[in-house]
């Protein structure tokens, strides 16, 4: 999403009361580490990273996870699946064929941020 350059689009909708957005420290944490790989430096200017990441402590609600199961083609991202059911979650937004070619985990729908966007026009 950060890539995509969609988190300017997404910023003031997920201000308004009926958007909630859930995290868990496994979540930031990939953040930071992910956006901190050199191949990606020219993507990522670190201020913005810290900005975003101001803005997700403090516009979301935090979820502990416990066990993880295997859930998804790479387990790199059940963590994500998890936090979608542990949230009771209705919309995983992401860019990764691994998680959108699922569609969908439980009721929560999985969706890319245009997928979105255009649901809610």
């Amino acid at each position: 999403m950060l890539i995509g350059k969609r988190m300017a689009e997404l910023r003031p909708l997920f201000a308004l009361p009926q958007f909630e957005i859930v995290v868990s420290d496994t979540l930031l944490e990939e953040i930071r580490l992910v956006t901190a790989r050199p191949k990606f430096s020219r993507y990522f200017n670190p201020v913005d990273v810290e900005d975003f990441l101001h803005f997700l402590s403090e516009n979301s609600v935090r979820f502990k996870l416990g066990t993880i199961p295997q859930r998804c083609r790479d387990p790199k991202d059940d963590f994500l699946l998890e936090l979608a059911v542990a949230s009771d979650a209705d919309i995983l937004l992401s860019g990764d064929t691994d998680l959108t070619d699922m569609k969908q985990i439980g009721h929560c729908r999985i969706m890319t941020a245009s997928e979105f966007l255009m649901s809610i026009v």
